[in-house]
């Protein structure tokens, strides 16, 4: 049967060879037990010919309104794709949607880091056309999971620890994915492995911390938070901007029954056990995800808390992106890379690599590779177009900040990344005067895939999902060559500028060191079923899987009945067509056919989240 069919996805990633723009090449490969298509039966093929639509079109083809220009069918229903005449049933060779995709011409060619299907996908469409182009099989609803039963079991497990090891445990719940039908248990074992690697890429301690799931359905995971180095005012930073805490008085608009009682008395019961601090100890895993790799929380949590020198530095009100006015120094001071020092004192301890094509756009880069106490830094320098020392092979050395000298380039930012004394890798976007930013500069760089939500680079959590293997080849240098041209300082730049092959080298150590910590830490989660003989570093990249799906995807009325813990949708449509409050507050679309909010708009704090107004006025339903 097709279910045999083992896909695995092989990302090729070319990202600013340290710089700041990814492109994901995303290929997805048959394993060598895959049987014929033919013997797939028609409710199977139908479903995996879904499952490929939603991979590779739904991103553009959301219905009207999508950003797909005048194709505007949407990639999850058939009747639409029939509609619009992408597809003839029983005949894939006048199918304009196979002949696209089989084109290259979809997904776009001109945007490279789309992920493109497999010759194997594509014959499964081809399979699933011929056959007659049937309806996708409706997703399956797991048994429902209550916010009681949530709740109960958090309660449960802080009770059986020890005092001193309770005040530091903190939860993360999956329960609201579980409870939604469009989240398949592929999309659960992401956010499983997602949450495990956005903990430990936030963690200044030396060993890998694995969350450990409370529950048999793997929905709640506790993690002692001092294992990762952070105290009290790191988890104060995370709940200070959490859009989905509700006060436990706002669970009475469940009509004051028995459950909502239930409720109110979990609250207090975890204040009890906690020294009476009523500090939220629970949240969303999907949630903190997409946020807490992100900018701000990502910077206040990786250095405001954590560099002394950034600690003891008062906010900067002129700099609000960069409150602590933090540079790439207050790193390196840190970290203990003397980098100025190892460029012109000492260049054998600095390496670089410069070229004039990087792959990521049409500028120069030159990436520069420090060793220090537990690992390794590199460093990128980026250049804009109409930058005049921008040219490496005129202008090798450098940069122009504490030394000028004719020979000398004048860059306008770059990218950071550094081991993290557990394996993993610490990122920092900085200026040309090393400044820290939030984004890469959008005129130079931009990704297609919008893991941020947008086409920014945004520290972080762009980084994380580009350098899944950790450091990425670069092209070969092209400095090196042009060294005996400048007789006066040959030695020194072919000192800087070492051959390819020890590039290489030093690169792909440097990959393996962090692919080991990722394989430990990311295995327990992605490696399982048809996967156990696969190399987490095959499988898709959990954090972006995670952070575009929750960024991107409209969310319609399932996913709302899933996060206000409602099992029976329709019980939930009759309450928004009753309800004015409802409407009022723009929840009465829902109701519309194919009505979807944005997830910007579900969370958006303008006093109150679109969320918590919407358990205002219809509650929680824990059935």
């Amino acid at each position: 049967m097709i279910q045999s069919i083992l896909f695995q996805l092989r990302y090729f990633l070319v990202f600013c060879t340290m710089g700041l723009h990814f492109v994901t090449f995303l290929q997805p490969l048959l394993s060598d037990d895959t049987k014929p298509v033919h013997e797939t039966s028609e409710s199977i093929l139908a479903a995996d010919a879904g499952r490929i639509l939603n991979d590779y079109c739904f991103r553009c083809h959301r219905g009207e309104g999508s950003s797909s220009g005048r194709y505007s069918f949407n990639a999850r229903r058939v009747s639409t794709i029939l509609d619009e005449s992408m597809v003839v049933e029983g005949n894939p060779d006048d199918s304009d949607l196979l002949a696209a995709v089989i084109s290259g011409r979809m997904p776009p060619k001109e945007q490279k880091g789309l992920p493109r299907p497999s010759a194997g996908e594509v014959q499964i469409l081809r399979q699933w056309i011929k056959e007659g182009a049937k309806e996708f099989p409706a997703p399956k609803r797991r048994p429902f999971m209550s916010l009681n039963t949530v709740l109960k079991r958090i309660i449960e497990h802080n009770q059986s620890l020890e005092q001193r090891v309770r005040k530091n445990v903190r939860y993360f719940t999956l329960a609201n994915l579980y409870n939604d039908p469009s989240a398949d248990d592929r999309q659960l074992r992401m956010t499983r492995a997602a949450l495990a690697k956005a903990l430990n890429s936030l963690s200044w301690e030396r060993t890998i911390v694995v969350p450990k799931a409370i529950d048999p359905e793997e929905t709640i995971y506790s993690i002692d938070i001092s294992l990762l180095g952070w105290q009290r005012d790191h988890w104060a930073a995370v709940v200070s901007g959490y859009p989905y805490e509700v006060d436990p008085e706002a669970i009475d608009n469940i009509a004051g029954n028995e459950e909502s009682a239930k409720l109110r008395q979990y609250d207090t019961d975890m204040a009890l056990l906690n020294g009476n601090d009523r500090m939220l100890r629970h949240l969303r895993a999907d949630w903190f995800i997409t946020q807490g790799l992100r900018p701000k929380l990502y910077h206040k949590l990786l250095y405001e808390l954590v560099l002394p020198e950034l600690r003891n530095r008062v906010d900067n009100p002129q700099t609000p992106n960069n409150p602590k006015s933090m540079t790439d120094r207050d790193l390196e001071t840190f970290l203990g890379v003397s980098v100025q020092k190892n460029i012109f004192d000492h260049p054998i301890k600095a390496r670089r690599a410069g070229y004039n094509e990087s792959g990521i756009s049409g500028q120069n880069r030159m990436i520069e590779r420090h060793l220090f106490g537990h690992g390794y830094y590199w460093k990128s320098y980026d250049f804009l177009d109409s930058n005049s020392r921008a040219i490496l092979s005129g202008f090798p050395l450098g940069p122009v900040r504490d030394k000028d000298n004719e020979f000398a380039f004048t860059h306008d930012g770059g990218e950071i990344i550094f081991s993290l004394p557990n394996g993993l890798q610490g990122y920092l976007l900085s200026t040309g005067k090393g400044e820290r930013l939030d984004a890469g500069p959008i005129e130079i760089v931009g990704d297609a895939l919008k893991t941020s939500g947008n086409q920014l680079i945004v520290n972080g959590l762009s980084c994380i999902v580009c350098h899944r293997k950790g450091m990425i080849e670069p092209p070969p240098d092209e400095v090196r060559t042009s060294a005996l041209v400048y007789a006066g300082i040959a030695d020194r730049v072919r000192d800087l500028y070492p051959k390819p092959e020890e590039m290489r080298q030093m690169v792909e150590d440097d990959e393996k060191a962090f692919k080991s910590v990722a394989h430990e830490l990311l295995g327990p989660f992605l490696i399982a079923g048809d996967d156990k003989k696969s190399e987490v570093d095959k499988l898709p990249e959990p954090v972006g899987e995670v952070a575009r799906k929750y960024l991107l995807e409209p969310m319609n009325i399932d996913t709302v009945a899933s996060e206000l813990f409602y099992s029976d949708v329709s019980t939930l449509q009759v309450l928004l067509k009753k309800n004015p409050q409802a409407r009022l507050i723009g929840l009465g679309q829902l109701n519309n056919e194919n009505g979807t909010i944005k997830r910007a708009a579900w969370e958006a704090r303008q006093g109150r989240s679109l969320m918590q107004q919407a358990v205002d006025v219809l509650g929680y339903a824990n059935e």
